[in-house]
């Protein structure tokens, strides 16, 4: 999926961005978040088109706005990253988000928002990576067994793009968690907040999954469900081993 960035800007009424600010002084008055730089779509391609996704710059302040605006006056469409990433024992892990976080508790891949590099090219593949080491620890970068393309998802309840690659791992699920247990704690003795408060390992069955995401409904991202159930097959022949 190619990505393309002009430099412009979404514009708003100033109405609206009224209401955005005051939204934001109302969530962040303790100083929780930070309103740093959102890429959002401004054009997806239909399933068969040979084109990009063109994103325009926002910030996070509209993001979270937008995410509870009924009205969807304007919706951030932010574009993201994330991996589903399956360990050599076959457990797909999944993160828990951190009370800290502007969506504690929930479940979901881990991954991010998709950012510009310092040379100001748009890499989706490498922004995906870079989000897994920073959440789950250095070792899921060191431990690559296979790194695919895997889907694209648009629309939910936060009207997301999300870009998806499956990532399978030389490393057992316990291995993984308790290199992420170690990767935390080390974040939190640096005085910084984890994104993540735990790391859930589930075995790789669509029966187990099905269950996993019925169980914990009210937790789990939009997109878990599509993928993982419904995308099935993708899933399994992407994370297939070599």
């Amino acid at each position: 999926m190619r990505l393309a960035f002009d430099g412009s800007s979404v514009e708003f009424p100033p109405a609206y961005s009224t209401k955005v600010e005051k939204y934001w002084a109302k969530i962040n008055h303790e100083g929780r978040f930070f309103n740093g730089p959102v890429l959002s779509a401004s054009s997806i391609p239909n399933e068969n088109e040979d084109s990009a996704v063109h994103m325009q710059l926002t910030d996070y302040a509209h993001y979270l706005y937008a995410a509870q605006d009924d009205v969807n006056e304007f919706d951030c469409r932010a574009v993201f990253s994330a991996a589903v990433v399956l360990t050599c024992d076959n457990y797909i892990l999944l993160g828990q988000m951190s009370s800290h976080t502007s969506a504690p508790s929930q479940i979901q891949c881990p991954g991010g928002g998709i950012e510009l590099d310092s040379d100001g090219q748009l890499d989706a593949k490498l922004c995906c990576q870079r989000e897994v080491i920073e959440e789950l620890g250095p070792d899921f970068g060191e431990k690559l067994e296979r790194y695919r393309p895997l889907c694209m998802k648009s629309g939910g309840d936060l009207s997301t793009v999300g870009i998806f690659y499956a990532l399978r791992l030389d490393m057992t699920a316990e291995q993984a968690q308790y290199s992420f247990s170690h990767h935390r704690a080390a974040l939190c003795a640096a005085g910084e907040r984890p994104e993540f408060d735990c790391l859930h390992a589930v075995k790789f069955e669509r029966r187990v999954v099905a269950e996993f995401v019925q169980t914990n409904r009210e937790q789990v991202v939009d997109y878990l469900a599509p993928i993982f159930l419904s995308g099935w097959p993708d899933v399994f022949e992407a994370t297939a081993s070599p």
